[in-house]
């Protein structure tokens, strides 16, 4: 009978360790399958809405020399973006919902391996606007337009003009601001990335340009007109603080390397004292320059001048920001872009602003494909190219110093913002 008894002791402990082994197999096993060629698939799955940026992820336990490549492999439109595609964790984003499947594969030291990710894609809770969203800043040079666009009056803080901006811009169809001479800038955002699809442009700057009616200049292969171009940089909203305090990153557009460009220009502006006394110079018809040495400015490249003051249009005479009416200077960094303003009457009469081929605010016509920005234009500090999943920020800034006659001190303006995706706009990039 005892050993009858141990017999089944022996055969009991037997079978519990067979059904130990078995279970842990099956753990294992969860959520993965083993085929043939030794590769695993894993599933995992991430929830956004679109035109929000997600990031999403390999599973660890891989080696610090796990190579990787992301692709969408299905997906109910190629509307989306990718960042990164090569490394560990890879940012995603899309403009029409539903379900992305996206594959990653990697090569970790010999080892391949398959990873299959979902990405569901949702309608956003609050319908987004196509248009500017918010203005952050507010900071033009000195120029003609300057208290005119926006108006603004003695004794105006900045924070009400920075208002007065945002009630300018922050609308489907938006007024004309005035960012002054070289480096005059503003800052806004959306209310959702701005996606930057593969071969299409995502966004435009909306201007004031125009192209001439009449080029006395039949040679040149350049469109003309009144074109006064504004730098663009971007910036996405990697800490999700929703400010623009992440790095900025300049468009670079078809002046950005042209002869006579400069990069790192730097301009100081220094606020005339209100006691001066005028020095007239003439002027072209019933335009009268009232002051040529009306605004001192010196450059960092050793050179000097003056804006000058011209009774043009009815504007303002006072150049100067009214709400910053302490600061004895003003400076502005950037690129400049080479002077695009010709006298083609040869008597002052006449001037042509030739337009960039590409990439910038206020520098083709608002229904001009050229007025469209491609976020793959984008470049680093370094002047390195930059792949961007999308953009939530915009700055723009005036790129010439230039005086173009009786028409005064070139500047950019501009009257809003919009994302071409959400408005069904298919523009594709310059090749």
């Amino acid at each position: 009978m005892k050993k009858m008894y141990h017999n089944f002791l022996k055969h009991f402990r037997f079978a519990v360790l067979v059904l130990v082994a078995l279970t842990l197999t099956n753990c294992s096993d969860s959520g993965s399958n083993d085929d043939d060629n030794g590769e695993t698939i894993v599933e995992n799955e991430y929830s956004v809405q679109r035109s929000k940026i997600v990031a999403v992820t390999a599973h660890n336990g891989l080696s610090t020399e796990a190579k990787f490549t992301w692709s969408v492999t299905k997906g109910p439109s190629d509307n989306y973006a990718f960042s990164d595609v090569t490394a560990k964790e890879t940012l995603f984003a899309a403009t029409e919902v539903g379900v992305y499947e996206l594959t990653l594969l990697i090569n970790d030291q010999g080892m391949m391996q398959t990873q299959k990710v979902k990405v569901n894609v949702t309608k956003e809770t609050k319908e987004y606007k196509t248009f500017i969203d918010k203005v952050f800043e507010f900071k033009p040079a000195p120029g003609q337009f300057i208290n005119d666009l926006p108006a603004a009056n003695d004794g105006e803080t900045a924070e009400r003009i920075l208002a007065r901006a945002n009630t300018y811009l922050a609308k489907k169809n938006g007024d004309l601001i005035s960012l002054g001479a070289f480096g005059g800038y503003i800052v806004f955002g959306f209310d959702h990335t701005i996606v930057n699809i593969k071969g299409k442009r995502d966004f435009r700057v909306l201007g004031n340009a125009f192209w001439a009616d009449a080029n006395p200049n039949p040679d040149t292969s350049m469109r003309g007109g009144s074109s006064e171009a504004g730098v663009i940089m971007v910036s996405y909203d990697k800490n999700k603080n929703g400010l623009p305090d992440d790095e900025w990153y300049e468009i670079e557009g078809a002046g950005h390397n042209m002869e006579k460009t400069i990069h790192n220009y730097e301009i100081t502006y220094y606020r005339p004292d209100p006691n001066k006394v005028p020095v007239p110079g003439g002027g072209t018809g019933t335009v009268l320059f009232t002051d040529i040495e009306y605004i001192y400015w010196k450059d960092n490249q050793g050179k000097d001048g003056y804006l000058a003051q011209n009774n043009a249009y009815n504007h303002s005479l006072d150049y100067w920001p009214k709400w910053l009416k302490d600061q004895p200077s003003l400076t502005f960094k950037g690129t400049r872009l080479r002077d695009n303003a010709v006298d083609e009457s040869g008597t002052g009469s006449y001037f042509v602003q030739y337009a960039f081929l590409y990439g910038y605010a206020d520098n083709a016509p608002n229904n001009d494909d050229d007025s469209a920005i491609d976020i793959d234009w984008a470049i680093d500090k370094n002047g390195n190219k930059i792949h961007l999943p999308g953009v939530d920020f915009v700055k723009v800034y005036n790129g010439l110093n230039q005086q173009a006659g009786w028409l005064g001190e070139t500047s950019t303006e501009i009257m809003g913002a919009t994302d071409l995706h959400l408005l069904g706009e298919n523009i594709p990039t310059r090749k």
